[in-house]
């Protein structure tokens, strides 16, 4: 014969076994909830070091188109100054040779 007595107490011990389920099923979300935030956190710092990468070899590919057409530009100027140096070297060898032509064997 169950008693009022017998019935609270297996009750309570009903309640204890739902409480002690709850309190292990909560601590299996925050332990869940705490795995996926660090796997998210694992993937940001990928990510961010990925986009560092990627903006670091932009910047770098930037940089040797400029040095390229920097190198181009001056080659360009250093052809100018050598046909310009060439001429004058022509005129100069010109003005020599009326220069000694004119004056004669002095």
């Amino acid at each position: 014969m169950h008693t009022l007595l017998t019935e609270i107490t297996e009750a309570e011990a009903q309640a204890d076994e739902i409480r002690a389920q709850a309190q292990k099923e909560a601590r299996e979300i925050i332990k869940a909830v705490e795995e996926a935030n660090l796997a998210m956190e694992r993937q940001a710092q990928r990510d961010m070091h990925d986009l560092a990468a990627k903006q670091v070899e932009d910047a770098k590919a930037a940089t040797m188109d400029e040095i390229k057409a920097l190198e181009l530009r001056r080659s360009s100027e250093r052809e100018a100054l050598k046909r310009t140096a060439q001429a004058k070297v022509s005129q100069a060898g010109a003005a020599l040779f009326e220069r000694v032509v004119s004056h004669g064997n002095r």
